[in-house]
C-alpha cells in the first residue's frame, strides 16, 4: 500500500479512537461490522447504514463497492466496541460526513482525470492470507502456552473450542467448493 493509503487509514483510525471505537480499527470496519456482523442482514440500525452509503460512495473511486464490508473482512478479527452508545454513534457522525466530503472530493476529482480507478478484488489472495494471518495467531498462542504459566479457564476452552469448530467448518466449506 502506497502512502496516500496509509495516510487515509491512519486518519480514518484517529477519527475511530476519537469515536470511541477500538484503536487497530478503521471507521470503515466498525461500520461493516455493524452492517455485516452485529445485526441480522438488513437489520442495522439507521445510523450505520447511512454511515455505510457515505463511506462506500466516498471510497468507491479507488475500491469500488462495498468498502465498509470489504474493511470489515480485513478487520474482522478485531475486537469492536461492545459498549457503544448513542453519544458515540454521535462522534462518528462527525467525523464521518465532514472527512467524506473532504475525501470524496479529492477522489472523484482523481477519478474524473482518470487517475484512480475502482480495484478489483482478488478474493481467492485475501481468503488465504486471512487464513495464514489466523493460522500465525494461533500459533502464537500455543507458543505463548508453551513458554508460559497460563491458567486455564472454563473461557479459554470455550474459545479454543471455538475456534477448532470454526476451522473444521472452513475446511468443510473448501473441500466443498474443490468438490472433495
Amino acid at each position: 500500500m502506497g502512502y496516500l493509503g496509509n495516510f487515509f487509514i491512519a486518519i480514518d483510525q484517529l477519527g475511530n479512537v476519537l469515536a470511541g471505537g477500538n484503536p487497530d480499527n478503521t471507521v470503515s470496519s466498525r461500520v461493516g461490522f455493524y452492517n455485516s456482523s452485529n445485526y441480522v442482514k438488513g437489520n442495522a440500525p439507521w445510523q450505520w447504514k447511512l454511515f455505510a452509503q457515505i463511506i462506500d460512495t466516498t471510497f468507491y473511486p479507488i475500491d469500488g463497492d462495498n468498502h465498509c464490508h470489504e474493511a470489515y473482512y480485513n478487520d474482522a478479527g478485531e475486537v469492536f466496541d461492545p459498549e457503544t452508545n448513542d453519544f458515540l454513534i454521535f462522534l462518528v457522525g462527525c467525523f464521518v460526513v465532514p472527512s467524506c466530503i473532504l475525501i470524496g472530493l479529492l477522489l472523484y476529482t482523481l477519478f474524473v482525470l482518470k487517475l484512480v480507478t475502482p480495484k478489483n478484488i482478488d478474493r481467492n489472495k485475501k481468503v488465504k492470507a486471512r487464513l495464514k494471518a489466523a493460522t500465525s495467531k494461533l500459533k502464537g498462542t500455543m507458543h505463548e502456552l508453551d513458554k508460559h504459566v497460563v491458567r486455564s479457564d472454563i473461557e479459554m476452552l470455550e474459545n479454543a473450542m471455538s475456534s477448532k469448530i470454526m476451522s473444521d467448518l472452513l475446511v468443510d466449506k473448501i473441500k466443498g467448493k474443490m468438490h472433495l
